[in-house]
C-alpha cells in the first residue's frame, strides 16, 4: 500500500512573477469629504459583451410630480443593436455585417456603484458600462439625465445639446425635446420650434451610441454609459468630470450625432433619424 503526502509551501517572489492572473470582480471604495465628493463603493466585472436585445417598454422613475408626464423615463420599444440590411454598409464598429446578422451593441466591464452621503446615508445607485457603443433604437416619450449632441446653429457655431421643455428653455427632468437653451440662443419666450433650435426627441428613432471622433466623425468607445437613481443630487463621476444627477431617475447617454440647423432649413425644417432594423419578423410595427 503506497502512502502520498504533501504540503503546502509558500511561492517565491521570482515564482509568483512567473503567473498574471485577474480577479472577475472588482471592489472598489472612495470616502468622500463633501456633499459634491460623496463616499462610493463600485463593484466592476470584468466582461466583455455583445448583444441585440429589444424590449417592448422601459419605464422607470414612475411618481406623482407637478410634470404632466408620469415617469421620469419612458421608452417603447427599446432595442440595443440592430439587424444588418446592407452588406456593404459600415458600422460603428467599423465592421460590415451580410444581411440579416446581428449587428450587436458592445457594452464591456459592467459596474454597479452605491452613493452614500456624508450622514452614511445610501443615496444613489447606478448601473453602467466602463466600455459601450453600437445603435440604441426607441419611441422616447419622456426623458430625464443627459443625451450627448451637439448643435451647429445657422451662423456654424456649434454648441452642446441640453434638454429642453416645451418652452425651449433647459430642463433635464422628464423632458420631450432637446436642442439649445432658449437664453443662450437669445430666443426666450419663442417657445419650442425648429427656428428656436428646439427638437423633438421622438423623431430621433436610432441613437448612434459612443463619442464623437473629432478628426473623422466616427465613432469611438464611451466611458460614461449608465443608468442611475437617486433620492437626492448626486455627483457621478464621468471620464471628463462629474455629472450631477437629480432625484430620481437619470440617464447617461453619449452619442456621435450632430444636429446641424442649416441641413434641417434646407431640407424644409424636417429632421430626425429612421429607425433601424431590429427584428427578424415583420409585425406591422416599424420594427422590421
Amino acid at each position: 500500500m503506497s502512502v502520498a503526502k504533501a504540503e503546502m509551501q509558500p511561492m517565491g517572489d521570482v515564482e509568483l512573477s512567473e503567473h498574471v492572473g485577474q480577479a472577475m470582480i472588482a471592489f472598489d471604495t472612495k470616502e468622500g469629504a463633501t456633499a459634491a465628493d460623496p463616499s462610493t463603493t463600485r463593484f466592476t466585472m470584468g466582461l466583455n459583451t455583445e448583444f441585440q436585445i429589444n424590449i417592448d417598454d422601459l419605464e422607470v422613475g414612475n411618481y406623482v410630480t407637478a410634470d404632466t408626464l408620469t415617469s421620469d423615463l419612458n421608452i417603447s420599444n427599446l432595442s440595443y443593436g440592430s439587424i444588418s440590411t446592407d452588406a456593404a454598409k459600415i458600422q460603428l464598429d467599423g465592421n460590415t455585417y451580410a444581411v440579416g446578422d446581428i449587428v450587436p451593441f458592445m457594452a464591456n466591464t459592467p459596474y454597479f456603484e452605491m452613493s452614500e452621503n456624508g450622514a452614511g446615508e445610501l443615496v444613489g445607485f447606478r448601473v453602467g458600462f466602463n466600455e459601450a457603443r453600437g445603435q440604441l433604437s426607441g419611441d422616447f416619450k419622456s426623458f430625464s439625465g443627459n443625451l450627448g449632441m451637439d448643435v451647429i446653429d445657422a451662423a456654424g457655431v456649434t454648441h452642446k445639446a441640453t434638454l429642453l421643455d416645451q418652452s425651449g428653455l433647459a430642463d433635464n427632468t422628464r423632458s420631450t425635446n432637446i436642442g439649445i437653451d432658449a437664453v443662450a440662443s437669445g430666443n426666450a419666450g419663442a417657445g419650442c420650434t425648429v427656428a428656436t433650435y428646439c427638437y423633438d426627441i421622438s423623431k430621433f428613432k436610432t441613437l448612434d451610441i459612443g463619442e464623437r471622433n473629432a478628426l473623422d466623425g466616427s465613432t469611438d468607445i464611451t466611458k460614461d454609459f449608465f443608468i442611475s437613481m437617486q433620492k437626492e443630487n448626486v455627483p457621478w463621476t464621468t471620464s471628463t468630470g462629474n455629472i450631477t444627477a437629480g432625484p430620481g431617475a437619470f440617464i447617461n447617454l453619449p452619442t456621435s450625432m450632430v444636429i446641424d440647423a442649416s441641413a434641417i432649413n434646407a431640407n424644409g425644417g424636417v429632421y430626425g433619424t429612421e429607425r433601424v432594423r431590429t427584428e427578424y419578423i415583420d409585425r406591422g410595427t416599424g420594427l422590421f
